[in-house]
């Protein structure tokens, strides 16, 4: 069985926070050089990823991330992040990676 080992560099970090009414809004632009992005919440929320600029996070259509869970997406410059919960509210930790 093949293993892959992935090592990144942090270029950056920031927190998103995530309500029910909160889908329009969105982290800072994916920056320069980055392909990687790792998203880690306090509590369940549905997250949408660019392309571009002005994505907006919907419970239907979002990707659900669960509470303590931490997923690795790629992105491209520019990509913004949006985050919603269906009840109550969470800290979205969004970490830009190199490599």
């Amino acid at each position: 069985m093949a293993r892959q080992n992935n090592f990144y560099r942090v270029n950056s970090s920031e927190n998103l926070s995530a309500t029910t009414t909160s889908g329009a809004t969105r982290s800072g632009g994916c920056p320069a050089q980055v392909t990687k992005v790792r998203l880690a919440t306090t509590a369940d929320v549905f997250v949408k990823i660019g392309p571009g600029a002005d994505p907006t996070a919907t419970v239907a259509g979002g990707v659900l991330l669960n509470s303590g869970d931490s997923s690795i997406f790629t992105v491209v410059e520019n990509d913004e992040i949006a985050a919603i919960t269906a009840s109550g509210t969470a800290t979205v930790n969004i970490t830009w990676l190199e490599g």
